[in-house]
């Protein structure tokens, strides 16, 4: 299975609202619940091999407080992140770094790239990211330690909204699933989120 599918903070569900008593000490524990890893076969061999952290409001918070130092001079590249921009809460952002036995199948930001990103969300309709490409600095290891010597990082980023027009994550989402699609192969990330309309309500009277 993959390495972070296996863990528990893997199946126990998410809540996208920042606690109020986050503080810099909890930033590898918030990584840890907001990062999925998977790798794609094709029979023996491995194709591909990644990990993505999903930019959830908990986990701009825990970066503010662990990171915020990253954004100076010389850290174009973390700053490229739209983890401090005001931007960050019109769109749902992903980071992710990608290794590949092919160096032809890890250019996920080119037209001709071989693999389709989407995510899904409420209602089970995908909508299509923007990749680009992050160049790997000592800064983003820091802020990402999973990074590997042979991997390529990126973000991808996806519109509140779908086609149709309805919202992407609403107060009743309960799973998000990033997808990498490609004919080698499909890898599927998996987030599971307590919805926020949890309140209950009050029984009615009659």
């Amino acid at each position: 299975c993959a390495i972070a599918a296996c863990t528990p903070s893997a199946t126990r569900p998410l809540r996208l609202r920042a606690s109020a008593d986050l503080t810099a000490r909890d930033y590898d524990e918030v990584l840890t619940r907001w990062t999925r890893s998977e790798r794609v076969y094709k029979g023996l061999d491995s194709i591909l091999f990644m990990h993505a952290t999903f930019h959830s409001p908990e986990f701009r918070r825990a970066f503010l407080l662990r990171h915020s130092d990253v954004h100076g001079p010389g850290s174009e590249q973390a700053s490229r992140l739209s983890l401090i921009e005001p931007e960050a809460e019109g769109q749902l952002e992903f980071f992710f770094s990608a290794s590949t036995s092919h160096a032809g199948w890890k250019d996920f930001a080119k037209e001709s790239s071989i693999w389709r990103v989407t995510l899904e969300g409420a209602g089970g309709e995908r909508v299509d990211g923007v990749v680009r490409p992050i160049e790997t600095t000592a800064n983003l290891v820091a802020i990402y330690p999973f990074i590997t010597s042979f991997a390529k990082t990126y973000s991808v980023q996806f519109p509140l909204t779908t086609a149709s027009g309805d919202p992407v994550v609403t107060v009743h989402t309960d799973k998000l699933v990033l997808r990498f699609a490609s004919a080698l192969g499909q890898a599927e990330l998996v987030w599971i989120l307590e919805p926020v309309d949890r309140e209950k309500k009050p029984p009615t009277s009659g």
